[in-house]
């Protein structure tokens, strides 16, 4: 089978391969694919390495470097392969293990490439996650998002000092925070900070037929206390999310709002502290 034909691991080679080449140099090197996924890329690389590079092998282990064959990394650069780096843990496990017996096997180096880096960790990776990539910048760039942090951070943060960390002069600064609020990009509003009202929080999952749940939302979508909410899909067919001063406000919320209703058949409920984010809300003048 000729992995190279493949699209995904055509693009892995195109996109890293003469950069993985540089990093190896003439080294003797090891590639070490984390189970279960990272084989088929690390087979394709290994693929196009074979005619041009006769001192390198391959092998595999565990996240945690479990199942390493010892002598084929030793005395070798490594380079970890896997398919994506979602939360960082394998990436930080297997790293990590590999480093901790680098004077033991005289491994002369470590590195990690990926497909997916979605938390900006891989040495190699052909795609990587930016808050910006979401974003499509024919509508706005990264300085417009710069603003708008910076907005988001402190609201009534003078045009100048906003301008000094982004490079650009007050007067610039204004003009993109007035083509953003013309474009309904943005929103100017007062927002009240949830811990100078509240301290926990509930998210209330319930499964009702349809009309009760449209008579919930528009319920719900009033009260001040409901930070969240949410149509989903499974067991339950509408998430909220509330805040509370206690457990007992939460009981009384979910008894008068949501039991009342006889159109709800199952209710499940979770509470914690105050929700990370977000960290203020909407004022609701009823």
């Amino acid at each position: 089978m000729n992995l190279l034909e493949y699209e995904p691991i055509k693009k892995f080679i195109d996109t890293l391969g003469k950069d993985i080449e540089k990093y190896f140099g003439k080294d003797d090197a090891c590639i070490v694919y984390l189970r279960p996924d990272g084989i088929f890329y690390a087979q394709g690389l290994y693929q196009w390495f074979l005619p041009k590079k006769k001192n390198l092998v391959i092998t595999t282990m565990d996240d945690d470097g479990g199942g390493l064959e010892e002598e084929k990394v030793r005395g070798r650069k490594v380079l970890i392969v896997d398919t994506d780096v979602v939360t960082g843990k394998a990436y930080k496990r297997s790293t990590e293990g590999l480093r901790l017996r680098k004077k033991e096997l005289q491994i002369r180096d470590v590195k990690f490439a990926t497909f997916i880096d979605r938390v900006g960790l891989a040495d190699f990776f052909v795609w990587k996650y930016s808050p910006e990539s979401i974003w499509h910048f024919d509508e706005m760039n990264v300085l417009d998002l710069k603003i708008i942090a910076q907005l988001a951070e402190n609201g009534r943060e003078p045009f100048a000092n906003m301008g000094k960390d982004i490079n650009l002069s007050a007067v610039t600064v204004k003009n993109r925070v007035d083509k953003l609020l013309r474009e309904k990009v943005i929103t100017i509003e007062a927002q009240l900070r949830a811990d100078q009202f509240y301290t926990m929080c509930a998210q209330i999952f319930l499964e009702a037929d349809a009309a009760t749940v449209d008579m919930l939302i528009e319920k719900c979508e009033r009260r001040q206390e409901v930070y969240h909410l949410v149509r989903v899909t499974g067991i339950y067919n509408l998430g909220i999310g509330i805040l509370a001063h206690n457990w007992h406000a939460i009981e009384e919320f979910i008894e008068r709002e949501i039991r009342a209703e006889k159109g709800v058949r199952k209710i499940f409920i979770i509470t914690g502290g105050l929700p990370l984010a977000p960290k203020t809300i909407p004022p609701k003048i009823l």
